[in-house]
């Protein structure tokens, strides 16, 4: 299987993967919002979303021959896993490790779905990214989050921010109507572009936080001390976990992207 291939089979894991990756809970963690019972189910909007028909990339001198190169997608969503856990595999046998076997594409739109409305699943996930437990120092103030916590997810971001977002960006237009016909299986108004576009932007916005910033240890969990940090959004909450030169880095990243979709 030659690289264009591996590429295209995990457009999906590029694009959408990161994502999981940056905010995936660990279960040494204590730095954690208690899990809820909610399931991967689509969140409802009455609006319906649009996808875009015209990319930015699109206009690149070399865009129609790299996109003339890049394999179709399946045909169908049904039996894929096989192909997205080997075409993985030869990319990053790591990355392979992190996979969740069963219902891979299923699993990665539904995520997505949930994201775009600041929501986080904890049920049905398509990865599993092993971390360190979460570490704690005592400050003047009380008690804060370990700077090398961050290190934690250095290899992480380093490997995402390695990826060509240009490239990323022919492979998603092309995959783009295999990605939305996985997606209308959830029977959402919006569209999978939509719910993508959406969580790349929320994700933009997002502003770093001092890193010493005070935590409390009411029960299981620690929280932020300050009702407001700790009353924000969860994906808001889980890029600050980062830390501040990962999430700058991610950022940048996510930026050059959206130029190219």
């Amino acid at each position: 299987m030659n690289w264009k291939v591996i590429s295209a089979i995990v457009v999906l894991l590029v694009v959408a993967g990161f994502v999981w990756f940056v905010v995936d809970r660990s279960a040494n963690s204590d730095y954690n919002e208690p899990v809820s019972e909610q399931d991967l189910e689509p969140s409802m909007s009455p609006k319906v979303g649009q996808v875009k028909e015209t990319l930015a990339v699109e206009s690149e001198e070399d865009y129609q021959e790299e996109a003339d190169k890049a394999p179709a997608p399946p045909k169908q969503i049904d039996g894929s896993d096989r192909q997205v856990r080997e075409a993985a595999g030869e990319l990053s046998p790591t990355v392979a490790d992190w996979l969740v076997p069963q219902h891979q594409v299923r699993k990665w739109v539904a995520m997505i779905d949930q994201m775009a409305g600041f929501r986080l699943p904890n049920k049905n996930l398509p990865v599993q990214y092993p971390k360190e437990p979460f570490l704690v120092i005592k400050t003047e103030k009380g008690i804060a989050n370990d700077p090398g916590n961050y290190r934690r997810w250095d290899p992480l971001v380093s490997a995402v921010t390695a990826l060509n977002p240009k490239k990323v960006a022919i492979y998603y237009k092309k995959w783009s109507p295999f990605l939305e016909s996985s997606y209308n299986e959830l029977g959402n108004p919006q569209s999978f572009d939509n719910q993508l576009r959406a969580t790349i932007e929320h994700l933009l916005i997002v502003e770093p936080i001092p890193v010493d910033t005070e935590l409390r240890r009411p029960k299981v969990f620690y929280e932020y001390a300050d009702p407001v940090l700790e009353n924000a959004d969860p994906l808001s909450k889980w890029m600050w976990r980062l830390g501040p030169e990962n999430m700058k880095k991610l950022q940048d990243w996510l930026k050059r992207l959206e130029s190219y979709l």
